[in-house]
């Protein structure tokens, strides 16, 4: 009877690992959300300015109107399977784009819909439209999921990251 309670009461873990299956909530980048990547993914404290996540491809300042080929990439040596989602806020925010068949977007916000396999390194590309009048500052998030890909919410780790444009140009060396 033991061993029943025990199946039941692990069974119930697992709906929140799949309450998603197509994907985080929008807006589930934003640490301060509501629902977050964390909700789901709780065994762990989330990493916060996570400097295993990075965005490689932001211009400094933004060019109205331009597009510019963006790489969100994740190196966590425990990942086993992982998965993003970026988001832009703003008056005016532009809109990603991308023509893998795993990601999906609204306007300001990507997400992957499938965990990507991962041996330490995983990393997507994406398109950042900026839009036609920048009027800044525009803040990006982004969250991505370290997984151990064994189906539960369990031993997986979430890394935030946020970047404001136009960002600052880097001090030169004295």
């Amino acid at each position: 009877m033991r061993s029943l309670i025990c199946i039941g009461v692990f069974a119930s873990t697992i709906p929140f690992a799949r309450a998603h299956p197509d994907g985080a909530p929008w807006g589930a980048a934003r640490p301060t959300a509501a629902e977050t990547c964390n909700t789901c993914h709780f065994d762990n404290e989330p990493i916060h300015d996570s400097t295993q996540l990075q965005i490689e491809g932001l211009p400094y300042e933004p060019e109205p109107g331009e597009t510019y080929d963006l790489t969100i990439s994740l190196q966590d040596l425990n990942a086993v399977t992982a998965g993003f989602q970026l988001i832009a806020e703003a008056d005016q925010a532009g809109a990603f784009v991308s023509t893998a068949a795993n990601m999906e977007f609204i306007g300001p916000a990507i997400r992957s819909t499938q965990p990507a396999k991962s041996n330490g390194a995983v990393s997507w590309s994406l398109q950042w439209q900026v839009p036609p009048v920048f009027a800044g500052p525009i803040v990006l998030y982004v969250a991505a999921t370290s997984a151990n890909d064994d189906g539960s919410p369990l031993g997986d780790k979430i890394h935030f990251r946020s970047y404001t444009l136009p960002q600052e140009e880097p001090e030169p060396d004295r």
